[in-house]
């Protein structure tokens, strides 16, 4: 024996291994032993139900608005320009005024065209004493029927000196083509304009007009003489109509025009004034709910979670308008039962206990009756 022990202490790796054979089964012999004592496995009807509040919504009729941003326009607008060449001889309205159409605004200097129409129409009774003479001289067969065709033409000539006349004279006085204002006038008295120049701008601002450009998704919903509403950036509202919707798509954003005309009879409203234009559509079925108890699903999808037969249900909506009151969603039907409280901690599926936050639920009302 005491040679054994010599033999184990000249060679300690011996010694190392059998301690770790006793270590690696002593170790082994306690997992077996927790194997053998597994937990029971939990059943599904012992795992407690998530609590969630529930608000029954009832859902209202609710019309579908678009929104958009425009500026208003004048209905008309005129720049008038000289016709004949003259001196300005009177101003008869200055910048801003109202004024009718056919009223007066400007007159040139007409002394040379009437000079001219004097001896136009001078010309005009020599080449008619001319004709005169030509029918008569042919009639007794002096006169050859080309000069009495010469004869005709020369006073047909002269009537057109004369009307060419008048027609200058008449055309130095410059008067308002439609009611509106005198937006901007380009002379003053003593200047000499040429044929073409430009004389003032006139507008017309009864209607107002606002423009606006429509997106192609909602270029369908609209139609003539559908009533809309405008904000301006000075607060004050406006009612109209729309008269016109563009047939053809910008290009660069295919976009489609639409003007709406708002009556403007005392001319309060100006031109160019930035305007938030809402246009109504549809009316549907919408719920009005708080934007804190809308929620995505896996895809991304914004809805609501509902519950139905105590199962908690994703709905997709639709946002129909938002205002100060909350946002307005469509797709929830007529009535829903929609989580308000604990829809962060659940998912589609998920079984729930239920709490109602503003009436009994229909169990209990069918009880009740």
């Amino acid at each position: 024996m005491s040679s054994k022990i010599s033999v184990f202490k000249r060679q300690p790796a011996w010694i190392a291994l059998i301690i770790s054979i006793a270590l690696c089964l002593w170790i082994g012999s306690g997992m077996l032993g927790t194997e053998d004592k597994k937990p029971p496995e939990k059943k599904a009807s012992d795992t407690a139900l998530v609590k969630v509040t529930v608000e029954r919504m009832q859902a209202t009729e609710v019309t579908r608005e678009i929104t958009l941003y425009g500026r208003t326009e004048p209905d008309r607008m005129a720049t008038l320009r000289s016709e004949v060449q003259g001196k300005v001889n009177a101003i008869y309205v200055q910048e801003g005024q109202r004024v009718i159409k056919g009223q007066k605004l400007i007159s040139l200097d007409t002394n040379d065209s009437t000079n001219r129409l004097a001896a136009a129409k001078s010309i005009l009774k020599q080449r008619e004493v001319e004709l005169k003479a030509a029918q008569s001289l042919k009639e007794k067969g002096y006169q050859s029927q080309t000069a009495l065709a010469q004869a005709t033409a020369n006073l047909e000539m002269a009537k057109a000196d004369v009307t060419a006349n008048e027609l200058a004279i008449s055309r130095a006085e410059i008067t308002a083509p439609f009611d509106g204002v005198l937006n901007q006038r380009f002379v003053e008295v003593g200047d000499l304009l040429r044929d073409g120049d430009k004389i003032a701008e006139v507008v017309d601002l009864d209607p107002l007009v606002i423009s606006a450009q429509v997106t192609e998704s909602n270029i369908k919903g609209l139609k003539l003489g559908q009533a809309a509403k405008g904000r301006m950036v000075s607060g004050d509202t406006l009612q109209g109509i729309i008269r016109y919707i563009s047939s053809v798509s910008e290009p660069g954003t295919n976009t489609f025009r639409i003007e709406v005309a708002v009556p403007n009879q005392d001319y309060q409203q100006i031109a160019g004034m930035s305007t938030e234009l809402v246009l109504p559509l549809e009316t549907s079925w919408a719920v009005n709910i708080s934007p804190a108890v809308m929620a995505l699903d896996e895809k991304g999808n914004l809805g609501v979670k509902a519950v139905v037969d105590e199962h908690v249900k994703f709905v997709p909506i639709d946002i129909v308008k938002s205002d100060s009151e909350g946002v307005w969603l469509s797709g929830l039907g007529q009535t829903a039962d929609v989580i308000t409280l604990g829809h962060g901690f659940v998912r589609e599926g998920d079984k729930v206990q239920v709490e109602y936050a503003n009436e009994k639920p229909q169990a209990e009302l069918n009880k009740d009756m």
